[in-house]
């Protein structure tokens, strides 16, 4: 059995947990950094150590990190993955992110307009967006966002990528709200989908199976620790960035393939 179908095979054992998860994040609005830390990890005092080990040790986990992101077929583009921009582009941005998370509205707001202007627009950059829900009411968005592109074949990257805008944009109307579900039906009406195809597209169990399994599979290999997430040409850089630091990234990437 290959490692992806191992990884489908676990999903849905994994799923009651996952579930767990993202009701108490919802309802805590917190993220997932503690969630797959285990008791002795989050209880240091037990295991006390002086700064120079802490040190090596935590300098070790991180070129364990480094070196297993380096060999991720994750950070390549997928056959599933919708991209933004000339395929050809020399320098790839990948964004792992949640619909619910308010940084990542933030960048999508702020940042992501200028940055498809001056890199996507002018074949410099390929940009990969990936769903990387914190809780139900991003995986619910998440699930909306692809019936959307799979009902619209013949423009299903631009339907997708709309459809993440105009999630992002409205986010306050519904990433917090206790019937986020009803919210995002409202949301699909106005953008033409009824409500009897949004109540079928949430209820695919192997949609969201899949972006749950896309989402384990990030965090085994990439160890995503927060959202969003951007890998220009494999090189990550985590949380909430500007479009000013996110710019000297990507000319350095580019520079380098002069």
């Amino acid at each position: 059995m290959s490692k992806r179908g191992a990884i489908i095979a676990v999903s849905a054992a994994l799923l009651i947990g996952f579930v767990a998860l993202v009701i108490h994040n919802y309802k805590t609005k917190t993220s997932f950094k503690y969630a797959e830390k285990t008791a002795q990890e989050l209880k240091p005092e037990q295991n006390p150590q002086d700064a120079v080990t802490a040190e090596v040790n935590k300098e070790a986990k991180e070129d364990a990190i480094t070196e297993a992101r380096r060999d991720s077929e994750l950070l390549k583009v997928l056959p599933e993955d919708f991209v933004l921009g000339d395929k050809a582009a020399p320098v790839l941005l990948i964004e792992y992110a949640s619909l619910s998370c308010p940084h990542c509205a933030d960048f999508a707001r702020e940042a992501f307009e200028k940055l498809k202007s001056e890199y996507v627009d002018s074949g410099k950059i390929k940009f990969v967006f990936r769903n990387f829900p914190l809780n139900q009411p991003a995986l619910v968005a998440a699930m909306f966002a692809e019936c959307q592109a799979n009902d619209n074949k013949d423009r299903a990257g631009e339907k997708y990528f709309s459809t993440l805008k105009a999630l992002f944009k409205t986010q306050d109307t519904w990433a917090f709200d206790e019937k986020f579900s009803e919210k995002l039906e409202a949301i699909a009406q106005l953008d033409g989908m009824s409500s009897d195809r949004f109540k079928k597209c949430i209820s695919d169990k192997s949609l969201q199976e899949k972006i749950l399994t896309s989402r384990m599979e990030a965090s085994k290999s990439l160890q995503l620790r927060s959202t969003p997430s951007f890998f220009i040409n494999g090189e990550i850089s985590e949380g909430f960035v500007d479009y000013k630091s996110l710019k000297k990234l990507i000319d350095a990437k580019l520079s380098e393939k002069k």
